[in-house]
């Protein structure tokens, strides 16, 4: 299974907007399996400090499930971060699938 991630932000004044795309680069169809409705996940960083994480206080279901991306596709997961401090940050958006490791880091300032 060859599947990549990309992570892009978008900084506005009181909120910033993250959007994870995970592509299936393969040839064949990628199934990726959830254990709840937490399907990616978004950790700003200042540092080692962990400084906001999206799925903190949020609650999801707690049912499996499955989705399957076909070769050549890609899904979008988002997250945006209200009101954040200014500063200069790195985000991890991270997939949550059972079945696969896919990671996407990038930079930004507010």
């Amino acid at each position: 299974m060859s599947l990549e991630g990309a992570l892009s932000i978008e900084s506005a004044d009181d909120a910033v907007s993250f959007s994870l795309t995970v592509t299936n680069v393969g040839d064949a169809p990628a199934e990726l399996r959830f254990r709840s409705g937490l399907s990616a996940d978004v950790v700003v960083l200042e540092g080692d400090r962990t400084v906001w994480r999206w799925s903190d206080d949020r609650l999801f279901t707690q049912a499996m499930r499955t989705e399957v991306l076909a070769p050549g596709t890609s899904a979008d997961f988002g997250a945006t971060w209200d009101d954040p401090e200014p500063g200069s940050y790195e985000a991890v958006a991270t997939l949550a699938a059972e079945t696969v490791e896919v990671t996407a880091r990038a930079s930004f300032a507010v």
